[in-house]
């Protein structure tokens, strides 16, 4: 043993860790990384599935009750469903423009200038909409009528307050927000 010390000191001999003789320690390391990178990648992706599982519902009921107050004729629904859905699509996409500016902050704490920004872009991503609309209605009326057309939104207004009132009472037993 005191070779050994001796053979360490003069640094001829050095003892090799126990994990790093073969490289497995950092192999443990790895694999568990791997493993844990891979199960959280795993339960978000599960979560994501859910939520877009859920949307998907969504989806279809406001199809199908847009479609029985429309009375849509079996002959208007394809050409109905499709350009609904790019609408949809518009309209989201111009919804997550305003919203994804003030994701992070309150109108109501920012200052004078803020608050005014917060106002004119307001009336901007109203003013987006109502230009979609618009544009929409000559593709609507070209497979609907103008009676359906104006049901059309006020059974978007009026499915929009279901889900609301659903989303308040499912929340309501769990403590929810949408109040």
């Amino acid at each position: 043993m005191r070779q050994f010390e001796n053979d360490c000191r003069a640094g001829e001999l050095t003892r090799p860790h126990p994990l790093r003789r073969s490289g497995r320690g950092r192999g443990i390391i790895m694999a568990f990384l791997i493993v844990f990178i891979s199960f959280t990648a795993v339960v978000g992706q599960q979560r994501m599935g859910q939520r877009q599982e859920g949307i998907s519902r969504i989806h279809d009921a406001k199809m199908a009750y847009i479609a029985d107050r429309l009375r849509l004729k079996p002959a208007q629904s394809p050409g109905f469903n499709a350009v609904y859905d790019e609408y949809e699509r518009e309209i989201r996409a111009t919804r997550q423009l305003y919203v994804g500016k003030y994701v992070n902050g309150r109108p109501q704490d920012a200052d004078e200038a803020g608050s005014l920004k917060y106002i004119d872009d307001n009336l901007d991503y109203q003013q987006a909409i109502i230009d979609l609309k618009r544009k929409y209605n000559d593709h609507f009326l070209k497979i609907i009528s103008p009676q359906q057309l104006a049901e059309l939104y006020k059974a978007e207004r009026d499915f929009r307050q279901i889900l609301l009132k659903q989303l308040n009472k499912r929340k309501g037993n769990m403590g929810g927000r949408f109040r």
